[in-house]
């Protein structure tokens, strides 16, 4: 469960996630004490526990909002509905994990108790409560550090990230429909009294542009080998050390057997194998795999173009059949049909099977140390009134 607590960005920012609250930005650093957090009480009734689930049955009630401090960062007043924004969407998230129970409940309902004891590292005498106030301040403030530095990169929102704030609203709004309510209202019941789609929509371009900026910097990271063999040093017993295999594969959808699809026809099946072999054409290299994806991607051809890699058993049979024969070679490529239609593969090449994990954990650990130091700089100084 410690994973909810790791100071990361979330990479990609999707309307599903959002309308349940599962999307954070950075948990509250856990170097700050219970101490320093906001002295705002929040009752979270059984009514408005009930109002945060999206399983409930009666009509949503708007939730109040808990922003009753003003944060002030380089000179600029932060919205209290983006405070409100990530206290419910943190609230959201362990009550799914409540739900699990991976944290406390109350006896009377089973709801998320967040009066209960933390325990975590900071927190050991603190309350939920006090850990859900200290993280939705710190995703304010690192929101704004990680969106002002997007800026003086020249980072500008993109059309992609118009279409997730859009994707976010259409998603709200058929929430909305189904109990009657306004799209404003509906906000209303999942981030508080004040968020409304105008007060959000600001909100989540922050957030996108910060987004944006830790892609980027997370990119620029280099690990030495000696820092990545260490790693698997200290966590040998968790891994086998085998290669596997590294592929990247545009998928043409094209379904026959599929659960919950309609079969492909005759004709749909040849149109997707055409677009695969002719895909397939372009491809010389890895860095024309990754361009002819993404433009397939682009005109709405293809419904994948990704890079993975391949746990034995992981893929269906086809998929995995091809990565793991005893011939590959990198810069192999095919087309090959699974159950899901026409794929383009490309034979990336191997590695380690605890060095994604250990590329993952040495970036945390940068962004963690970045985040800090830039936490500590007179500029992006939190002042609260």
């Amino acid at each position: 469960m410690n994973t909810i607590f790791k100071k990361t960005i979330a990479s990609v920012i999707t309307a599903a996630m959002l309308i349940s609250g599962t999307t954070l930005l950075t948990a509250c650093n856990s170097k700050d004490s219970a101490a320093d957090a906001t002295d705002a009480t929040v009752n979270l009734t059984e009514e408005t526990a009930a109002a945060t689930t999206t399983a409930a049955t009666t009509t949503p009630v708007e939730l109040p909002s808990v922003a009753s401090e003003t944060y002030t960062i380089n000179g600029e007043t932060i919205n209290p509905v983006e405070y409100d924004f990530y206290y419910y969407s943190m609230y959201m998230t362990l009550s799914q994990y409540a739900a699990y129970g991976m944290v406390p409940t109350s006896a009377a309902d089973g709801t998320f108790d967040t009066t209960a004891i933390c325990g975590e590292s900071g927190y050991e005498d603190a309350t939920w409560g006090d850990y859900i106030k200290d993280s939705a301040k710190k995703q304010c403030q690192d929101t704004y550090v990680l969106a002002y530095n997007a800026g003086q990169q020249g980072l500008t929102l993109t059309d992609e990230n118009q279409t997730s704030i859009d994707d976010f609203f259409t998603s709200v709004q058929s929430y909305a429909d189904t109990y009657g309510l306004t799209i404003d209202q509906a906000l209303a019941t999942k981030y508080g009294a004040l968020a409304t789609k105008d007060s959000l929509t600001s909100v989540l371009q922050r957030y996108l542009l910060a987004d944006q900026f830790v892609t980027q910097l997370e990119a620029s990271f280099t690990f030495a080998d000696a820092d990545l063999q260490q790693y698997y040093t200290d966590n040998a017993d968790s891994y086998t050390n085998t290669d596997l295999p590294i592929v990247r594969h545009i998928l043409f959808m094209a379904p026959v057997g599929v659960e919950g699809t309609t079969d492909a026809t005759d004709e749909e099946l040849a149109n997707a194998k055409a677009l695969a072999d002719a895909a397939l054409a372009k491809v010389t290299d890895y860095d024309t795999m990754v361009s002819v994806g993404d433009a397939a991607l682009a005109d709405g051809t293809a419904s994948e173009s990704a890079e993975y890699t391949v746990t034995e058993g992981e893929m269906v049979t086809e998929f995995n059949d091809w990565c793991y024969d005893a011939a590959r070679q990198v810069g192999d490529k095919a087309v090959i049909q699974t159950e899901y239609g026409y794929h383009v593969m490309y034979y990336v090449g191997s590695e380690k099977d605890w060095m994604k994990d250990a590329i993952s954990s040495l970036t945390t650990d940068k962004y963690n140390a970045y985040i800090d130091e830039q936490e500590a700089l007179p500029i992006f100084a939190m002042t609260v009134s």
